[in-house]
């Protein structure tokens, strides 16, 4: 959870567009065939220019390579919803220029293609323990490390939550002493394991903490946790890069390693 002459992207995202369920199926009835399509997709005019790769052939081996090797150990490939992947990655490479939120959509859409082995009431501590086709999903509880295989059941805000799959929408968190749908913590507000910040900002491991806003665009990170993106741009060989909300790619950019 990175595409020739403007033309010829347009061209792959008005094929994708346009592709039938039947095609599109087709394409996904193997992982083998899924992540074939998935690096032709990725490896479109604009990409391979962009990252200076040798050639579209080197590139479409190398994503298809990660994409299998990609796999979560233990589970299973989902042929429906690689559709729905290819449409979301195809949209994210329309350009040479990588946006977080569309990145963002393309880790979403993409998460259900693969399903875990976990049933209901499973133990867990990763979504793909659980089976994700089944509409499961890991439900750790707040200060916990594990949890258990549930379909969530969402809570409108100020909602009762006491079901232990019970999961709060938006930004609310389920107090563990009410158990209800409380608004999670603000800017320079008192913070905790139990009383999760925003989306966007931070909690400190101490114990008196605020919540910190995490990198805005521009500034210094080592990982897209530093930021409220979800984007750390850096060169290749580089351990600090700037928080960015968009990518544009170029062969010193490390995000175009994965393709050479």
């Amino acid at each position: 959870m990175r595409i020739l002459i403007v033309p010829f992207a347009a061209a792959a995202i008005v094929a994708f567009g346009c592709a039938g369920p039947e095609s599109l199926a087709s394409q996904c009835a193997t992982l083998t065939s899924f992540c074939e399509a998935r690096a032709q997709t990725e490896c479109n005019a604009q990409v391979v220019a962009s990252c200076q790769v040798k050639d579209t052939a080197t590139c479409v081996t190398q994503r298809a390579a990660a994409c299998q090797a990609a796999a979560p150990q233990g589970t299973v490939y989902v042929p429906t919803a690689g559709p729905a992947c290819l449409q979301a990655v195809a949209t994210a490479y329309a350009t040479a220029t990588l946006t977080a939120d569309a990145l963002a959509s393309v880790a979403t859409t993409c998460e259900p293609v693969f399903s875990g082995p976990g049933a209901a009431r499973a133990q867990c501590t990763v979504d793909y323990d659980c089976a994700l086709a089944d509409g499961l999903r890991c439900l750790i509880p707040l200060g916990e490390t594990q949890g258990k295989c549930l379909v969530p059941n969402i809570i409108p805000a100020g909602g009762p939550c006491p079901g232990e799959a019970d999961v709060c929408s938006g930004p609310y968190f389920c107090d563990p002493m009410s158990l209800v749908c409380l608004a999670q913590v603000a800017e320079g507000q008192a913070c905790s394991i139990d009383q999760p910040c925003m989306a966007g900002f931070s909690c400190c491991d101490s114990l008196f903490c605020t919540c910190t806003a995490l990198g805005a665009a521009g500034d210094a990170c080592l990982a897209a946790t530093d930021c409220t993106s979800a984007l750390c741009d850096k060169a290749i060989g580089q351990s600090q890069g700037v928080c960015a909300d968009q990518i544009q790619l170029t062969a010193l950019d490390s995000m175009c390693a994965v393709y050479q």
